[in-house]
């Protein structure tokens, strides 16, 4: 190997191939001005120099050529004992002792380690396998630890290594460091990832007196110091360290006794560990990798980095990789639960963009502002294992376009449901007179613009609604089969253009709830006295006119007239739903209520369980499950069929909670001011459910769409079967069709994906929240923090939605597509809209995910079942049969019965 035998430590950075990892990590730490004992690095160019010399390199190669994993010790030793008697040439050791003495002094004792070439590697580590020698003095003892470190590259731990691994064994070559040797109080290790929890998060420091011979040697107890990178917060376990490794006289190491009264005290102070936490932090920062990094604190108290190198096991980069992101399910769980299609992901990805964008506009947000933050708004989604997630960082920065961040934030943080706060998101620093000159305009601004919209906000709903209604009657009577493909993929853009371009009013109605519901929860907190928080839940029940419960309610009547008619719910009750179906559609005698069925399919056949899913398959493929419903109603409590006690009831529940409220407001202003922000908060909330129903019948458009040119790619052969158009992205369908496509092979990529996605329906899911750093498909492992909050034993708590206490048996559903229910409480990890007709079939709602205006909880409130959403362990903790007692107002669950 040709280049120079001797490498200075100020000679620049040094390259690996020339130093070793070691050596070239060495020379990156102090062009980064870290404190490191100076260094010589004997390169490889001098072992083979040595090998060359003495005529050994052949006989090497040649046992090296016939490496055996059977014989591997004994050709290990073999080769080490002709490396150990191979003499330095006089030149190299000269040159070598001249450095040394130079860089290093000629009467300090120095450190000789290993620095091999792959060293450290991404996908290797040599830690461990070679020699090192510390305490080392004078010049044979120094050559002779460098020939006994060349030896160890042979070894027979380093050799199997190699052969396991398929690092190669023909061109082994090793790089020596020779270092200053500290004589240090303490010493340890730093891991810049703690390996005990794999928490990126956090720094492990292990630390003992002495040198770190007795971590790494001997195994001796050592201190355990945690420090959190964002807080530096400390949390120590002391060992009691009976034995420490340290210079024996003349060199070399020993192993002493501690003394009793320092053994049990701590080897680092906590300003002492702080500065080690930084350092390490600040060389992963650097080298963008986890870090395994040695040091020392000499008696002094000067904190010395001895080596660092990338910990080749850490899962995750964590923080080092930079581009932090954070991402969040919480209520776009309700929509998007499970494994979702990339068809799915992508139409939404795209609708977010485009209505996000027209609320930036409508709110008064400048153009340059908005085009200056287009990632934001291309990038509010995210996919991992195949679920959808809000990419949480960016809704901030939405939020932080408008003035007056701190207040929407938490507003914004209440409508999605966010359980924990980003602590790292703050509004800018502005100085006092920025503040009042710029950001109190632009806010008085904000709230004028804000005020007309709200003003107008009927206006604007009534337009909305005129608008999609014009535009979907006309869509919905097309024969999608009769267009050609860039017909279909043309009337997919006329969606966007009339209805996603113009979904200004669901969005400022979106912003109105945000704030007045916000509003009215705090007034209800501080003017009311309500602190379980379920007071304004049960002023804004009993509204009426939410379409969102009209399937249900449909439904309802539909089983009224079935209870009436003995034949007709004996087949119901008694048969199958395929069975049943098949008899109501074949037998003359229910045709008045096979038109029923036929007017349902009409009004609401495009609903489904997640039927925001274009993949999933709607009521008009799957209308036997009607039947299902009716059975469960017919088999239930009959009480539950009169729609009109059940209204009585809610209007109670409202007349009640009026009473308490302004029972408690004495001032005439602050009744005013309270009933004005309860009726918009009452307007807002039926205007979001009846606008969101809108958008369920456009997404079942749109998965009609899909399914026309999924049929017609199908018969050109393209894919096997309609419903695989649903693996492919919406772009990737319409580039095939303009000719701007860069893979033609709809098919192959297809079974790719098909692939990728049933993996993820299989494996474990991504955690509900999580970070990424660098590529957030690479090194990141999608888990979060565990809540370490002990759940109370016998008792689950969450957010109350809707009032009522009753005690019953639960039903568990993980899917609604086969529920036979009769008047459990029903639980779930979460819901969608598509599971509304299960709720006259049961006597209360718990869900673990959700928040109080998530859909499930306002259509419950309106159709009158008892409502907790958000209950941490609910599904884990709870089994079907188990009775418990729930209280809707208190938003606890105490178990009676498991």
């Amino acid at each position: 190997m040709s280049g120079p035998p001797i490498l200075r430590m100020d000679a620049g950075v040094h390259a690996v191939g020339a130093a070793g990892g070691k050596g070239a990590n060495l020379s990156r730490l102090v062009k980064l001005g870290h404190e490191v004992p100076p260094f010589v690095v004997v390169s490889p160019a001098a072992l083979d120099q040595a090998l060359h010399s003495s005529g050994a390199i052949s006989a090497i190669a040649e046992i090296l050529a016939g490496l055996d994993a059977d014989r591997v010790g004994e050709q290990a030793r073999a080769i080490q004992s002709i490396v150990s008697q191979t003499p330095v040439p006089d030149q190299l050791r000269t040159e070598i002792l001249d450095a040394v003495r130079e860089i290093i002094g000629s009467d300090d004792f120095a450190a000789v380690r290993s620095s091999a070439l792959d060293e450290d590697a991404a996908a290797l580590s040599f830690a461990g396998l070679h020699d090192s020698f510390l305490f080392v003095r004078g010049d044979d003892a120094l050559i002779d630890a460098i020939r006994r470190v060349w030896a160890s590259a042979f070894n027979e731990r380093a050799l199997a290594y190699r052969l396991s691994s398929g690092a190669g064994v023909h061109a082994i070559s090793i790089a020596v460091v020779v270092q200053k040797m500290i004589d240090p109080r303490a010493s340890g290790v730093v891991f810049t990832v703690n390996p005990v929890n794999g928490s990126v998060q956090q720094v492990l420091i292990n630390a003992l007196y002495g040198t770190g011979e007795g971590l790494v040697s001997r195994g001796f107890d050592a201190d355990s110091f945690v420090v959190d990178k964002q807080t530096l917060k400390i949390e120590a376990t002391v060992a009691i360290k009976s034995e420490a490794v340290v210079m024996a006289a003349g060199g070399g190491v020993k192993d002493v006794a501690v003394a009793e009264d320092r053994a049990g005290l701590p080897s680092l102070s906590d300003e002492e560990a702080r500065s080690v936490a930084k350092a390490a932090i600040a060389i992963e920062n650097s080298f963008r990798k986890p870090q395994d990094i040695e040091f020392a604190f000499d008696h002094a108290g000067k904190l010395f980095v001895l080596q660092t190198r990338p910990i080749t096991t850490a899962a995750e980069y964590g923080p080092a990789a930079g581009n932090p992101l954070l991402w969040d399910n919480s209520n776009i769980i309700e929509s998007f639960s499970g494994v979702t299609s990339p068809m799915t992901f992508s139409v939404i990805r795209r609708a977010y963009t485009i209505v996000y964008r027209c609320f930036a506009e409508v709110m008064g947000i400048r153009p340059g502002v908005v085009q200056e933050n287009r990632f934001v708004f291309e990038n509010m989604l995210g996919l991992f294992r195949g679920q959808v997630y809000y990419n949480l960082l960016n809704w901030y920065r939405l939020v932080g376009m408008f003035p007056g961040f701190n207040y929407n934030r938490a507003f914004m943080e209440s409508m999605m449901g966010v359980r924990q706060p980003a602590a790292t998101v703050e509004a800018a620093p502005q100085p006092a007179m920025q503040r009042y000159f710029v950001e109190l305009p632009a806010l008085l601004k904000l709230l004028g613009r804000s005020g007309r919209n709200f003003f107008r906000i009927r206006t604007l709903t009534a337009e909305f609604e005129t608008n999609f209604r014009e535009n979907y009657s006309r869509w919905s009577k097309i024969d999608l089969d009769s267009l050609r493909p860039h017909e279909l993929m043309n009337l997919y853009l006329e969606f966007e253009e009339r209805v996603l371009w113009k979904w200004r009013a669901p969005i400022i109605n979106d912003f109105f709830v945000m704030i007045f519901y916000g509003v009215l929860r705090k007034l209800t907190a501080k003017w009311c006295g309500d602190e379980g928080g379920s007071l304004q839940n049960d002023l804004i029940s009993g509204e009426g006119g939410i379409e969102s419960t009209e399937p249900a309610k449909q439904l309802l009547r539909m089983a009224a007239v079935a209870a009436r008619d003995e034949a007709l719910r004996e087949v119901i009750v008694t048969q199958g739903p395929d069975e049943a179906l098949s008899r109501v559609r074949g037998e003359a005698r229910f045709a008045s209520f096979n038109g029923m069925i036929d007017h349902y399919l009409e009004l609401y056949g495009f609903r489904c369980m997640n039927e925001l899913k274009l993949e999933e398959p709607s009521l008009r493929d799957n209308p036997a499950f009607l039947l299902m419903l009716l059975r469960n109603y017919l088999t239930g409590d009959a009480s539950r069929l009169d729609l009109a006690a059940q209204d009585a009831r809610e209007k109670e529940i409202r007349r009640d909670a009026e009473r308490r409220a302004f029972g408690a407001i004495r001032s005439p202003f602050k009744r005013a001011v309270f009933r004005r922000v309860l009726a918009n908060a009452r307007l807002g909330v039926k205007n979001r459910e009846n606008m969101r129903f809108a958008r369920t019948r456009i997404f079942g458009l749109v998965r009609e769409v899909m399914r026309a040119i999924g049929r017609q790619f199908t018969a050109e052969g393209l894919i096997a079967t309609p419903q695989d158009v649903f693996f492919l992205t919406l772009d990737e369908v319409f580039d095939y069709i303009k000719g701007t496509a860069v893979t033609t092979d709809l098919a192959g990529l297809i079974d790719l994906r098909r692939r990728e996605f049933e993996a993820y329906r299989a494996g474990t899911p991504a955690d509900d929240r999580f970070e990424t750093f660098g590529m957030a498909y690479h090194r990141n492992a999608f888990a979060g923090p565990r809540d370490e909050t002990p759940i109370e034993e016998g008792v689950l708590r969450g957010t109350p939605c809707s009032p009522g206490r009753i005690t019953g048996a639960v039903k568990v559903l993980r899917s609604p597509d086969e529920a036979r229910l009769s008047g459990e409480i029903l639980v779930a990890e979460r819901t969608d809209p598509g599971w509304v007709p299960l709720y006259p079939s049961i006597s209360g709602l718990l869900i673990e995910r959700g928040s109080i205006l998530s859909h499930s909880a306002i259509v419950a409130r309106e159709m009158g079942s008892p409502t907790i959403v958000g209950i941490r362990g609910l599904t884990d903790t709870l089994k079907s049969g188990d009775v418990v007692t729930m209280d809707g107002s208190a938003g606890s669950v105490h178990v009676v019965d498991p």
